[in-house]
């Protein structure tokens, strides 16, 4: 990375090193035409400004570019596999293949995978982090290939991102608590440091101050998983009206664990989940839950990184913002 914050490029590395464009691309392509000495030192130089080889655009219109990188943290949730769907499909219309990666939310696995990428001659990545650190998500953006963040928001200035309104989904689930009847509702979270989670929370809180006389408790479930949510269920000491869990998962343990104490779902108490994963209609009781545009997350993402490689100066960052909409089913009662 040069002394400006920006990723370093090529003719970076042949300044510090003293030798010509030509020889950089000698010792990373043909060293046997490099002298070890000189070799060696740009090679310290690479090291040293942490420049990782990319094609971008140029090999994009030569037409020697030919996939784009999926990153996310675990392949095997559905959610997860919904953007990957998507991507896959903006991809192939667009005449690329996508490498999926799975990160295990690991952030060095992450640096690793986006290195792996940019030698792979990939023109771009596609990224869902399920953690909020900034400064883990400014490293990625210095690996010195474009980058689109999906299922989190970030500055347009910063780069281009796809999202959806968590805020208004956890609204939205609550408002359909209350006007079912709840006066005490729990909020079943998942942990602080998850941004998505902490929104949908927000949503709920901006629901409960519009009623006079509700109260919003919540829970933070070790993971976001139906296990936990069974759990949860299994440890309440007393009932709320109403349960709101913010994914669909910890829902369906959250219904499975109450059913299994003889609650009756919705006559005791209601439950509302997030996602409208397949999980949700697949429950005992069909869930109720906010429905998340999940594919659009991963088709949009992979467009806005193809525009920013074709049109590269013209190109501008954007933050994609996509609304949610609540599905009633069985888990609620008829407002």
């Amino acid at each position: 990375m040069t002394t400006s914050g920006l990723p370093a490029r090529i003719q970076d590395v042949a300044a510090a090193a003293g030798v010509s464009v030509s020889t950089v691309s000698n010792v990373l392509n043909r060293p046997e035409r490099v002298n070890a000495r000189t070799a060696d030192r740009v090679r310290s130089v690479i090291a040293a400004l942490d420049y990782v080889p990319h094609p971008g655009a140029a090999g994009l219109r030569s037409g020697r570019a030919s996939s784009i990188g999926l990153v996310l943290p675990d392949i095997v949730n559905s959610f997860y596999a919904r953007i990957a769907r998507g991507a896959a499909e903006a991809a192939y219309e667009h005449g690329f293949s996508l490498v999926l990666c799975d990160s295990g939310d690991h952030p060095d696995r992450e640096r690793e995978y986006f290195d792996m990428l940019a030698e792979q001659r990939a023109v771009g990545v596609v990224v869902a982090p399920l953690g909020a650190d900034p400064d883990r998500l400014t490293r990625l953006r210095r690996r010195g290939i474009p980058l689109v963040l999906t299922d989190r928001k970030m500055p347009p200035q910063e780069g281009c991102s796809v999202a959806v309104d968590d805020v208004t989904g956890g609204r939205l689930a609550v408002e359909h608590l209350l006007d079912s009847g709840a006066r005490q509702v729990l909020v079943v979270n998942g942990g602080p440091g998850i941004r998505q989670c902490a929104d949908r929370y927000q949503g709920a809180r901006q629901a409960i101050r519009s009623r006079r006389g509700a109260r919003l408790d919540q829970v933070v479930a070790g993971q976001m998983t139906v296990a936990a949510g069974a759990a949860v269920a299994r440890d309440l000491s007393t009932l709320p009206d109403a349960v709101f869990c913010t994914n669909d998962f910890l829902a369906v343990g959250m219904c499975q664990g109450l059913t299994e104490r003889g609650v009756r779902i919705p006559g005791d108490t209601q439950v509302v989940g997030y996602g409208d994963l397949d999980v949700a209609t697949l429950a005992a009781t069909p869930l109720t839950t906010v429905q998340q545009p999940v594919e659009d997350l991963g088709r949009t993402a992979v467009q806005l990184l193809m525009d920013e490689v074709e049109a590269s100066d013209e190109h501008v960052h954007e933050t994609r913002v996509f609304g949610p909409r609540l599905v009633p089913r069985d888990s609620t009662r008829v407002a």
